[in-house]
């Protein structure tokens, strides 16, 4: 079952991960470029790939399961998290967009440290993840 289960999941892996896009010629790559300045981060092989992933996730925020502003907030704490430099101001200015209070902003950031913190203590204390689970379920 696990073999079945690791197999399926690396067709999953290569099937959702960027493909070769061909050659481009120096007008698409222009044109990628100028379109969304992020693309630059990507090898030239995915540019096509990269833009249209990037419009897909962008689409998340607006028209994903989860409201807007959430949205931002669960992206702020983990952009604090993982401490993305470039992230935080993104999100922070459009947590501030859609009328985000300082308090919610602050929250989200606790919520990620709080989170951090807490795994850090379970991880480094070596706490017994099958026994934590029992806990969840009442056992």
């Amino acid at each position: 079952m696990k073999k079945l289960f690791f197999i399926l999941l690396l067709v999953g892996l290569q099937t959702t991960s960027f493909s070769q896009d061909g050659q481009l010629t120096a007008e698409e790559k222009k044109e990628l470029l100028a379109e969304s300045p992020f693309t630059s981060v990507y090898p030239e092989s995915i540019l096509k790939s990269s833009n249209a992933y990037f419009k897909a996730q962008m689409g998340l925020y607006k028209e994903g399961a989860i409201a807007e502003k959430e949205a931002h907030l669960v992206a702020l704490g983990t952009s604090a998290a993982v401490k993305c430099q470039y992230c935080i101001p993104y999100h922070i200015s459009e947590l501030k967009r859609l009328g985000a209070s300082e308090d919610e902003i602050k929250t989200a950031v606790l919520i990620a440290a709080d989170i951090m913190k807490m795994s850090t203590l379970f991880y480094g204390n070596e706490f017994d993840l099958e026994a934590f689970k029992k806990m969840l379920r009442g056992e």
